[in-house]
């Protein structure tokens, strides 16, 4: 069509076009402050011309499509900037309010409490029958204890937030994949393009996956409205088009490799690491915490562990391990091939699932940035900050305890026994006591070796008998203890046999109540206890200054608090004698602020002193939060970079938007006057007709 007619229809496709571009723009502008809007354009296509003499005559223009102003692969670089930032920003937080609980610079802290604990200890030794330090220590002994007790509470306070936190996350996150899958399905079902593109079904889907990159590292992969796909940093789908796949939060499990083994193993206690255990016999086995690189060792250095039989509990660093299975009675030992493994997660797990196969842990392993986002923060505080926090706290109480307990049990304060009763429950008294399927504190820090008692006369004070624990039943020759052979009742029987003066009285009776050691002295008769090269009386509780054996659990021998004359300060001499002006124990106890000390973790064995171990959790702990801040920094710093990319592209700008309307107001002026122009034609034409 040529002449008047086709450039009416010209001014009209063109009035249409810029209208349309106007109602854009005044949409665009609408939505300069809406979250999540990417900025729209009109495409204008230049209408098909038709030959015509001189040549072919242009037929004008139409919006052929409003479309987005979006980049992908800005946007997936800001949605991975965006899950680091968010990981390290969440876990720079979180380490702040740990620190605080550490904070040694504005507080009185741990550290300056077991310093000046010792300093008491010292303190009595120059002055050992002063009952005034004895409270003095008590007093020091009940503030270490308490901030030992409370630093644990907020460490597993913070942990059970966590455990919170990870199941908020994951719920979170399932519930944008559903989110994403329902409008994924509208896409679908409405894009039509060009006469609907669903611009704004995805500016919500991205919308969401951004709200997703929070708490999450995902990657997408786009490749059109209908194909769209997220992806976990480790690859496993979260979404595929419309198929979701979910998260969720598990609890301990483990895994059997083992080629012949049906039966089941049994594990108690908790961990942040993931435990391997390897047969390198049919009886014996190694255990990892790091894939296989290193092998845990028990207190005394060995690496390979025996199985326990059936009905038997062995500890492993923090975790007891027992066998069953059917044909096993009690006291049988499971057999195994050589190469068999077992995978022990003691914790809560992140585990991603698919219908058609079974689920697989996310977070095995973990390095936080392989899950990323808030989610991966949590994981990374829990179990490898918190836990190791807790293990290293945990550790250094544990040889606090121990330490102190040896040397004190060995002393003598300013009055002696009549009775006493331990503190430790064996839970097996028939059993060896350094036994592996002993599961009581300290019992795998019993050496072989003699322990002694010195008896006197209640009213005199008058020496009656002093001697070693005799453990051969025949009398001669003597026998040490050995723990890898005497069992409680053994020890009860060889001090009942033991101490028998020149009249055949037995001046001491050991029993055995409700799993503990008591020792009762013969009528007018006291004891005391002399040097214990195999750590027994302190194993047992027998004479100790504490009790417990983690930070949890440590607390002062109650029986001090009320009779503070049992805090000890001598060792009974080659005379029999614990003399008044005696300092010996105290001054030992003293000399752990300095002295190298053996602190045992899963992972290592460090020796250094008491203090300097604790300065270094403190010093761990500030380096942890001061890589926090910097990683949280800088990775929002990445982010606003590349967000910034991103709404170069996709981001509303008034002053370009102000300048379009006005383009676009003067374009649509213009058709106006076109079709203006082309009426006036057609009237002159039909005037000419008259």
């Amino acid at each position: 069509m040529t002449g008047v007619s086709n450039l009416l229809n010209i001014g009209n496709n063109a009035v249409r076009a810029n209208q349309v571009a106007i109602n854009t723009t005044g949409n665009n502008i609408a939505n300069s402050n809406t979250a999540g809007y990417v900025r729209q354009s009109v495409r204008f296509q230049e209408s098909t011309p038709f030959d015509y003499r001189p040549g072919q005559i242009g037929t004008g223009a139409y919006a052929q499509e409003i479309y987005r102003n979006f980049d992908r692969y800005l946007e997936n670089n800001y949605l991975s900037q965006n899950g680091l930032f968010n990981m390290w920003s969440e876990e720079s937080v979180i380490m702040q309010t740990v620190q605080s609980t550490f904070n040694e610079a504005n507080t009185d802290g741990i550290h300056d409490q077991l310093s000046s604990f010792l300093q008491a200890w010292t303190k009595l030794s120059t002055n050992p029958g002063s009952t005034a330090v004895r409270e003095d220590i008590i007093s020091k002994t009940q503030n270490l204890t308490m901030l030992y007790q409370n630093a644990n509470k907020a460490l597993a306070d913070t942990k059970r937030e966590m455990n919170e936190y990870i199941n908020l996350a994951i719920s979170d996150v399932n519930e944008i994949i559903d989110k994403l899958a329902d409008v994924n399905q509208e896409i679908a079902k409405s894009y039509n393009p060009p006469s609907n593109n669903c611009n704004s079904l995805l500016d919500k889907r991205d919308a969401l996956v951004r709200e997703l990159s929070t708490l999450v590292d995902v990657s997408v992969q786009d490749k059109g409205p209908r194909d769209f796909k997220v992806y976990l940093k480790e690859g496993m789908p979260l979404l595929e088009n419309q198929t979701k796949y979910h998260l969720s939060n598990q609890g301990p499990f483990y895994e059997n490799d083992c080629k012949n083994f049906t039966g089941e193993l049994h594990f108690e206690g908790s961990s942040a690491y993931e435990y391997t255990m390897e047969f390198v016999s049919p009886t014996e086995f190694k255990v990892s915490i790091d894939g296989g690189k290193s092998w845990v060792t028990d207190s005394k250095g060995n690496n390979v562990f025996t199985v326990p039989p059936v009905g038997e509990k062995l500890d492993i660093a923090e975790l007891k391990i027992s066998f069953s299975g059917d044909g096993l009675k009690e006291g049988d030992t499971p057999y195994f091939d050589i190469g068999d493994k077992f995978y022990i997660v003691p914790k809560d797990s992140v585990f991603w699932h698919e219908p058609t196969r079974d689920p697989i842990n996310v977070s095995k392993n973990l390095d936080m940035e392989s899950l990323g986002g808030k989610l991966g923060a949590y994981c990374e505080v829990r179990d490898k900050r918190i836990s190791k926090y807790e293990a290293q706290l945990d550790a250094l109480a544990e040889s606090l305890i121990w330490e102190v307990n040896r040397i004190h049990s060995q002393g003598t304060g300013l009055d002696g026994f009549n009775h006493i009763l331990g503190t430790t429950k064996i839970e097996r008294p028939d059993l060896a006591l350094g036994s592996d399927w002993q599961t009581y504190a300290f019992h795998d820090r019993l050496t072989e070796g003699n322990l002694n008692l010195h008896f006197y006369n209640d009213k005199t004070g008058e020496p009656l008998l002093s001697g070693s624990l005799n453990f051969n039943p025949a009398g001669n020759p003597p026998e040490n203890f050995d723990p890898n052979k005497h069992s409680l009742q053994d020890v009860a029987a060889a001090i009942n046999r033991s101490f028998v003066d020149d009249n055949g009285r037995q001046l001491v009776t050991a029993t055995i109540e409700g799993g503990m050691l008591q020792l009762t002295a013969a009528e007018d008769v006291e004891f005391k206890m002399g040097s214990d090269t195999t750590g027994l009386w302190a194993a047992l509780g027998i004479n100790t200054f504490f009790g417990g054996d983690s930070a949890s659990t440590i607390h002062i021998n109650p029986n001090l608090v009320d009779n503070p004359e049992y805090i000890n300060s001598a060792s009974i001499d080659g005379q029999t004698e614990g003399n008044i002006g005696d300092g010996t124990i105290a001054q030992q106890i003293g000399k752990l602020a300095e002295a190298p000390i053996k602190i045992t973790t899963v992972w290592e064995t460090r020796e250094e002193s008491l203090l300097s171990y604790y300065a270094a959790i403190v010093g761990n702990i500030g380096s942890d939060t001061r890589n926090a801040n910097f990683n949280a920094d800088y990775y929002q710093t990445l982010a606003n970079e590349a967000e910034t990319q991103a709404q170069s592209v996709a981001g509303v700008n008034l002053d370009e938007e102000l300048t379009l309307l006005i383009r676009y107001q003067h374009s649509y002026t213009a058709a106006a006057k076109l079709i203006s122009t082309a009426d006036q034609m057609f009237e002159t034409l039909l005037g000419l007709k008259q």
